[in-house]
């Protein structure tokens, strides 16, 4: 039997992709230094559902239409070397409160005690609500860590190994 050596990827799920890319791009990117757009859905959410109707008499008509489950939209975010696929969600979910920073699932990510201070940083300077820096003690793995979400609510830590 073989060990599982490293994780694949992350999906994560939003109710606005436009404002998660950019968190993803213009907050995350500039903590984390490396982020690429990967692969993106063609077009517009709209485009998308235009493009993937399947009705009984091949026209659109708004009683009938039905949304092919495949045409999700969606893009693949590269963060360092974490792939994150982002998809649009397919139904209503309830965010958690605002002041609840931190809950599971969620996504944490490896920094360096610099890349954990430009985080505080950039965070206050954009007004995005976070709780640390919490100190962890040992045995933890990990030494410090900084909670905050997305746009979307998904929760996110970045945390700083110990050592």
């Amino acid at each position: 039997m073989t060990a599982i050596k490293e994780f694949d990827h992350s999906a994560l799920s939003s109710n606005d992709l436009e404002l998660t890319e950019d968190f993803y791009v213009n907050v995350m990117g500039q903590i984390i230094g490396e982020v690429s757009i990967g692969e993106r859905s063609p077009g517009t959410t709209e485009d998308i559902i235009r493009r993937f109707k399947t009705l009984v008499d091949g026209r659109a008509s708004r009683s009938t239409e039905v949304v092919y489950s495949g045409a999700t939209p969606h893009f693949t975010i590269h963060l360092g070397q974490a792939v994150i696929p982002i998809r649009l969600h397919q139904m209503h979910v309830q965010e958690p409160p605002p002041e609840q920073l931190r809950g599971a699932p969620r996504r944490a990510f490896h920094v360096t005690p610099e890349q954990l201070e430009r985080a505080i940083e950039i965070l206050g300077k954009r007004r995005i609500a976070f709780e640390g820096p919490v100190e962890h003690p040992a045995p933890s793995v990990v030494a410090r860590s900084l909670y905050f979400k997305d746009p979307a609510s998904n929760f996110l830590e970045l945390c700083v190994p110990r050592g």
